[in-house]
Formats: structure tokens, sequence, C-alpha cells
């Protein structure tokens, strides 16, 4: 027997709306947004049902949460600050003595039950309960229109295809990052030259060259230690087969030296964070490299 998850909205002032498993992916993941929810609060149910033969046989669970919606209409920041309300609410800490009790998973327990959980009614559930199980047209509930482009099929050869150009990606990153400075100023000269002559491939050529300044960039930087840079924290939890980083605590700096300061001091403030089976993880980088991460950061602090 399948199990699923299907996921409603229920706006303040308007009727409830069906989310589609790709418009939740993308809400969750930063590419979709509803901006008509710009700047506000809006409940959510999450309901998993049982499957047979890919058909709903009976809700096993219900659960109300609150999606915080940002400028953009998207909920990635409020997720992110529910999540580290959810490990902060895990006592993970012995008590110092029989007298002395941190509050920090109580407070953090009571801000996540109040800020982002709430109870659906008996009539909310019906309503969701009608459009699983339709009777008539008007049972079924309207379906929420994200921003993004409905994603076309992929079919096989497209993904093979894809599969195939992408197996050497690593070589050229690779062959670009160990260029010096001086070779790279003339990789990137040439690629731009040879895009201008080798018309077929010149997309290609400009891609070799736009990735080439990167480098070049970052290699200045690095020699600096000037710019923005980002003091990080990962948190990383030990699943059975796999470790998973399940948040991301990163402050800006004003050079290299700063971030090197700050990041010691994450690891002092975050320490009760760390259990036998919870390790965290400091480094710094330049903003260059942290935009090319997908991190769920908890934003600057």
């Amino acid at each position: 027997m399948a199990v699923s998850v299907r996921y409603y909205l229920f706006p303040e002032y308007s009727s409830p709306l069906k989310l589609s498993q790709r418009l939740v992916e993308g809400l969750t993941r930063g590419n979709d947004a509803l901006p008509q929810y710009a700047n506000s609060r809006q409940k959510a149910v999450g309901v998993v049902l049982d499957n047979e033969d890919g058909k709903p046989l009976k809700i096993t669970r219900t659960y109300g949460t609150i999606w915080r919606f940002d400028a953009d209409g998207k909920i990635t920041g409020g997720l992110d600050e529910a999540l580290a309300h959810a490990m902060n609410a895990i006592d993970h800490a012995e008590p110092r003595s029989g007298t002395v009790v941190s509050l920090q998973p109580k407070l953090s327990r009571k801000k996540l039950e109040d800020e982002f959980r709430w109870e659906p009614s008996n009539a909310d559930i019906n309503l969701i309960i009608r459009d699983i199980w339709p009777k008539t047209k008007a049972d079924r509930l309207q379906d929420a229109k994200g921003v993004s482009r409905k994603r076309p099929p992929l079919t096989f050869d497209a993904k093979h295809a894809l599969n195939e150009i992408a197996s050497s990606f690593w070589k050229i990153g690779n062959q670009i990052s160990s260029l010096k400075e001086p070779s790279l100023k003339g990789f990137v000269f040439e690629a731009r030259l040879l895009a201008g002559q080798e018309l077929e491939y010149r997309h290609l050529y400009e891609a070799l060259a736009r990735i080439g300044e990167d480098q070049l960039e970052l290699s200045a930087r690095k020699r600096s230690g000037k710019g923005v840079w980002y003091a990080v924290v990962e948190v990383i939890a030990q699943r059975e087969q796999f470790t998973e980083t399940v948040r991301v605590i990163r402050q800006q700096c004003d050079g290299r030296k700063a971030a090197v300061i700050a990041a010691r001091r994450l690891l002092v403030e975050n320490a009760d964070l760390f259990d036998e089976s919870v390790s965290l993880e400091a480094s710094v980088m330049t903003d260059l490299e942290w935009d090319r991460l997908a991190f769920p950061d908890d934003g600057d602090l």
C-alpha cells in the first residue's frame, strides 16, 4: 500500500485551494511563488493518504501548518525558521546541575506551536474529504496557480542526451580551476576569439569564457581576502545510511579575517546543537562561492 501527501491552502479571505505536488515542491525549494499572498501568513493543511492501485483509500493523518510568505510570495524563509525552532525544541544538552535546566527547547516549542501550527476544524477536513472523493463537480476545490512555467515532459532521449553531455562537466571545471591567473586570462581571451570564429560552437565557447571569468574573479578575491565573505556553520544530522545538512547558519562579513573570527563565534554559540547524531562544520567562503550553493540557510545574522 502506497502513501502520498496532498496539500491544501486555506487563505484568510477566500475559499480553500488545492495545491499540486509540483507547486508544493516549487514553493519548498524556492523555485515557485504565490505573489497574491506576499507579506502574509496563510494556513495550509497536509493530508497523508493510503493509496491502492493509484487511488486514495483513506486518510491516515492531517496536520495544519502556517506558511509565512515573503515580499515575493515565497515561503522558504518561514520554512527555514520553523525548522530551526524544531531543532532547538529538541533538548540535547544534559542539565549542568540538578537545578539548572535550559529553557531554550521549551521556548522553541512554544514559538513553533504559536507561529507555525494550527488545528484544522471538522468543517475544514470535510471540505478536503469532498475534494478527494467528490460526489459532484462542485465538491472539487480550485487549484492554486504558481508563477513558474509548467515543466515540459522529459523524454528518454532528451534525458539520455543531457546525461551524456553532463558526464564531462566535472572535467571542464577541473581543467579551468587548475589554471593560474595568467593562464586564465589567455583562456578567456582565446575562448571569446573562437566564439567569433567557430560559429557552430559559439555558445559553448562563450560559456567557457564566462566560467573562466568567474574563476578569475574568485582567484582574485581569495588572494586579497577582501570583499564580501561569509562565515558558515552547517548542522549535519546522521541518518541511518546517510548524512544530511538540516540547517545552515551564516554571517556576512567584510573580508576573510572577519569571517574566520565570526565562524569561531558561531561554533561556540551553536555548540548546544551538537550531540551523538548531530555535528557542526564551520567554513568561510566568498559570496561568489556562496551563490553557487543550494543551502536552505537561516539568513544573515
